[in-house]
C-alpha cells in the first residue's frame, strides 16, 4: 500500500513538473487579458492603441506569478504612425488577481526595428518638450530597437525604475553649418537618471570615428556628460576644421594630409542645452600639414624659402578645462629641402593669458640676419629656444636663446604691444659676423636708461640704420615710445674688412623713438679721428654732423665708386621733418673707377684723363656736394670738384628707383689754367705765366632710369663766370 502511494504521489509530481515546466515555457493561448493590456495602453495616452495578434499564459516560476505574453503587436497611434513588436510580457501577482485589485506587476515591451522617427512621435504624445523638438529637427533617417521594462505599484502607478535598452542603426543625423553625420550606429541603456552609450560608431565627412562608450548622468535639471571619442587615420576634410575656426583657411592645405585622434572628455549639458564645464584630453596625429603664405619677414632671412611650411609627424596633446588650455607637441618641420629639423612646443592658457615655450632645431636651414651682419651656413647645427607669454596685445619674452656652435645670441625680457617693443632687460651678443670679426657686445637696462658695452662690434649697420635719412626706416621706430638715455663703450669697433676703430665711446639720448642727442668719439689705429654728433633743437630741427679722417670706409659702401683711395670726409646735415639740407666735403683723394665719368672722358675726346682714370687714378684735391632730400627726391644744387687733371661742376635731381638727371661742365686743367691766367693780376698770382695749350672743356647731360642711363656730351670753349668763381674760391682756399 504504501509503495503504491509513493508511485502515485512521484507520478502527480511528475505531471505537475511538467505541467509547470510546459506552462512556463510554451504557456497557453488566451483572450482573457486582451482587454486589460488595451486598456493599459489606453491608460497610459488616450491615443494609443495596440493590435494583440497572439496572446499566451504563462507561469513566472521565480516570483510564482502569472506572465501573460504577445507575440508580433504592433503599436497604433496618430493614425497613421505603427511600431511593430516583437512582444509584450507581464507578470500578474496570483493573489492580487484572486483579489481583484491591480495584477500587473511590470511590463516589458521589445521592438522590432522601426524608424527612429516613429518612437519620437509617440514620444510627443507625453507632450513637445525643447530636447524631443530639437532631436526631431536634427534626425534624417535610422533604425532603433528598443527594449522596455516598466513597473507598477499595487495602484498601477508607473514607478520610476524603468529599464530602456536597445540599438540605433544606420541613422543620419543634420548639424550646424548643414554638416551630417552618416551611418550612426551605437547601443544604449537608460535607466532613470542613467544614459549610457556604448560601441559608438558614425562617420562625417568620410572619416570614421568611433566611441566605446558616453555616459549621461541627470542630477537637478543637469546631464553629466563623459565619455571617449576616437577616429583611425583618415584624411582631413577642410569642413572639420572649419567647425572650429570661422574662416576659410587658404593659406593651409589638408589635400594630402592623415590623421586621427584619442579624446577622453566630460561636460555638464543645461536642461537647454547649453553645454558647461567642458573638460578634454586629446591626442592628435597629423602625418603631414602644408602651410603656404607669404611670409615675407622669413623670406629676408631665408635664403631659398619659397612660402612653403612643411610639417610632418605632428603629435599633439591637448588638456582643456575651464579657462584653462595646455597644448604641447611636437613636428618635423620643412623650410628648404627635407625634414631634418624639429620643434618642440607647450603652449598653456589661462584665460586670456598664454604662456609658451618653443625649441627649434634649425639644421640644414641657410640663415642670414643682415640687421647684425649674421650668416649661418646650412651645414651647421644650431637651436631656437623662446619662452614667454601672450596677454591681449601684449607678448613678453622672458627668454630667446639661439645658439649655433660658439655663436650665441640671448635676449631677456623683451616686452612687445602691438608689435613694437616697450623694453627689454638685456641683450648679448657673441657671435662671428659675415666678415669674420667677433662681436661681443651686451645691452643691459639701468632703470629707464641703458648701457651698450662691449669687446668688439661690427657697427656698419648700425650706424646705417640709426643715420639713414628716411622716416619709415628709422631703427627706432621699432620701439613703442623710447625714452632713454644709452652710455656705449665699446673697445674696438669693426667698419669693414679692413678699417676699426678703437675706444668707441659716447653717448646716446632718445625721446620719442627719436635721436634728441648723439655724441660718439673714436680713434684708428693711427690716432685718426672718427667723430659723429647729432642734436634736435627747439625749433625740432636735427642738425647731424660726421667727421673722418679716413674716408673710404664709408665711400667704398657707394658701389658705382672703385679704387677710392685716401681723403678725410666732413658731413653736415640739417633735417626738419621730412625736409633736410645737406653738405658732404671730402678732401685728398684718388679714385680709379667711376663708368659714368669715365665715359663722359672718352665720349669728349680726353682718353689720356680716361686712362689715368682706369690706371693709377685721378686725383682730387677738393669735393663738394650741396643737396637736400624730401621724401623720395634729391635735389643736387651743385657737385663741385677739382683736381690737378680735371675739375666737374653738377647739378640735377635723382628721383629714387625712377630717374635720374643731371647736367654739369667738365674742364681738364689746363683750360682753367689759361682761363685764370688771363685774369689781370689776379691770373699771374695765382698760376703764374706759364700755362698748357689751348682752351678746351665739355658740358654733358645724363638722364633716364637708373638701368638705362642716356649720355650726351658737347665741347665748350667758354667757362661760365660761376665755374671761374667756384674755381677761384678753392684755389684760394688752397
Amino acid at each position: 500500500m504504501i509503495k503504491k502511494f509513493l508511485k502515485i504521489s512521484i507520478l502527480l509530481l511528475i505531471l505537475l513538473f511538467i505541467f509547470v515546466a510546459y506552462f512556463a515555457y510554451f504557456g497557453i493561448k488566451t483572450s482573457k487579458f486582451n482587454t486589460i493590456i488595451k486598456d493599459q495602453f489606453k491608460k497610459q495616452n488616450i491615443n494609443l492603441n495596440i493590435d494583440l495578434k497572439e496572446v499566451k499564459l504563462l507561469l513566472d516560476l521565480k516570483s510564482f506569478s502569472k506572465k501573460i505574453k504577445t507575440i508580433n503587436p504592433i503599436i497604433k497611434f496618430n493614425d497613421s504612425d505603427r511600431i511593430q513588436l516583437k512582444e509584450i510580457s507581464s507578470n500578474i501577482l496570483i493573489s492580487a488577481y484572486l483579489n481583484k485589485k491591480f495584477a500587473f506587476e511590470n511590463l516589458s515591451i521589445n521592438s522590432k526595428k522601426n524608424e527612429i522617427s516613429s518612437y519620437i512621435n509617440l514620444y510627443r504624445l507625453t507632450g513637445n518638450n525643447l530636447h524631443v523638438i530639437l532631436l526631431n529637427q536634427i534626425l534624417k533617417s535610422g533604425l532603433a530597437e528598443v527594449n522596455v521594462d516598466l513597473s507598477f505599484d499595487e495602484n498601477g502607478k508607473l514607478q520610476n525604475n524603468y529599464n530602456l535598452t536597445g540599438k540605433i542603426s544606420n541613422a543620419k543625423l543634420r548639424i550646424p553649418n548643414n554638416k551630417n553625420i552618416e551611418d550612426l550606429n551605437f547601443n544604449f541603456s537608460i535607466k532613470e537618471n542613467n544614459y549610457n552609450f556604448d560601441k559608438i560608431l558614425f562617420e562625417f565627412n568620410k572619416i570614421r570615428f568611433y566611441s566605446d562608450r558616453i555616459n549621461l548622468y541627470k542630477k537637478n535639471d543637469k546631464f553629466h556628460v563623459k565619455g571617449n571619442l576616437k577616429n583611425k587615420k583618415g584624411k582631413i576634410n577642410k569642413d572639420i576644421i572649419l567647425l572650429f575656426f570661422e574662416e576659410e583657411l587658404e593659406k593651409f592645405d589638408f589635400s594630402d594630409s592623415r590623421f586621427d585622434t584619442d579624446s577622453e572628455f566630460t561636460f555638464n549639458l543645461s536642461k537647454n542645452f547649453k553645454i558647461k564645464n567642458i573638460k578634454l584630453e586629446s591626442k592628435l596625429n597629423i602625418d603631414e600639414l602644408i602651410i603656404k603664405y607669404e611670409f615675407n619677414k622669413i623670406k629676408s632671412y631665408l635664403k631659398n624659402f619659397n612660402n612653403l611650411v612643411k610639417l610632418k609627424e605632428n603629435k599633439i596633446n591637448f588638456k582643456y578645462s575651464k579657462n584653462k588650455l595646455l597644448v604641447n607637441g611636437s613636428s618635423e618641420f620643412q623650410i628648404e629641402e627635407n625634414y631634418n629639423n624639429l620643434i618642440n612646443f607647450n603652449i598653456e592658457k589661462i584665460n586670456n593669458k598664454i604662456n609658451f615655450q618653443t625649441f627649434l632645431n634649425l639644421e640644414n636651414i641657410d640663415l642670414k640676419i643682415d640687421d647684425i651682419s649674421y650668416k649661418k651656413a646650412k651645414e651647421n647645427k644650431a637651436s631656437l629656444q623662446i619662452n614667454g607669454y601672450k596677454a591681449e596685445e601684449k607678448v613678453f619674452f622672458n627668454k630667446i636663446n639661439y645658439v649655433e656652435h660658439n655663436n650665441k645670441i640671448e635676449i631677456i625680457n623683451l616686452e612687445l604691444n602691438d608689435n613694437k617693443i616697450i623694453y627689454v632687460d638685456n641683450i648679448k651678443l657673441n657671435y662671428l659676423t659675415n666678415n669674420n670679426f667677433k662681436n661681443q657686445i651686451s645691452i643691459n637696462k639701468k632703470d629707464n636708461n641703458y648701457e651698450l658695452l662691449g669687446k668688439s662690434f661690427d657697427a656698419l649697420k648700425l650706424i646705417d640704420k640709426i643715420s639713414n635719412s628716411s622716416p619709415d626706416k628709422n631703427f627706432f621706430k621699432r620701439f613703442k615710445n623710447l625714452n632713454s638715455k644709452i652710455k656705449i663703450k665699446i673697445d674696438k669697433v669693426s667698419l669693414d674688412e679692413l678699417n676699426t676703430t678703437d675706444n668707441l665711446n659716447g653717448n646716446l639720448e632718445i625721446k620719442k623713438n627719436e635721436i634728441f642727442d648723439l655724441n660718439l668719439n673714436s680713434n684708428f689705429s693711427s690716432n685718426e679721428k672718427i667723430f659723429i654728433s647729432v642734436k634736435k633743437l627747439k625749433d625740432n630741427s636735427v642738425i647731424t654732423t660726421f667727421y673722418s679722417d679716413r674716408a673710404k670706409p664709408f665711400v667704398k659702401k657707394y658701389k658705382f665708386i672703385k679704387g677710392f683711395e685716401g681723403g678725410t670726409l666732413d658731413f653736415t646735415s640739417t633735417k626738419i621733418n621730412n625736409s633736410s639740407k645737406s653738405k658732404l666735403i671730402i678732401d685728398n683723394f684718388k679714385v680709379k673707377e667711376i663708368p659714368l665719368l669715365a665715359k663722359i672722358l672718352t665720349l669728349a675726346s680726353l682718353q689720356g684723363i680716361a686712362d689715368l682714370l682706369t690706371g693709377e687714378g685721378v686725383r682730387f684735391t677738393d669735393f663738394e656736394m650741396l643737396y637736400s632730400n624730401k621724401g623720395n627726391l634729391m635735389t643736387i644744387d651743385e657737385i663741385y670738384a677739382i683736381g690737378p687733371a680735371i675739375s666737374i661742376m653738377i647739378e640735377g635731381y635723382v628721383e629714387k628707383d625712377k630717374l635720374i638727371s643731371l647736367r654739369g661742365t667738365l674742364v681738364p686743367a689746363t683750360t682753367i689754367n689759361r682761363t685764370i691766367s688771363s685774369i689781370p693780376l689776379i691770373g699771374d698770382l695765382l698760376v703764374g705765366k706759364k700755362v698748357g695749350e689751348g682752351v678746351f672743356g665739355v658740358s654733358f647731360k645724363i638722364k633716364g632710369p637708373p638701368k638705362d642711363l642716356k649720355t650726351k656730351v658737347n665741347p665748350i670753349k667758354t667757362l661760365t663766370p660761376r665755374f671761374i668763381t667756384r674755381t677761384l674760391e678753392k684755389i684760394k682756399k688752397n
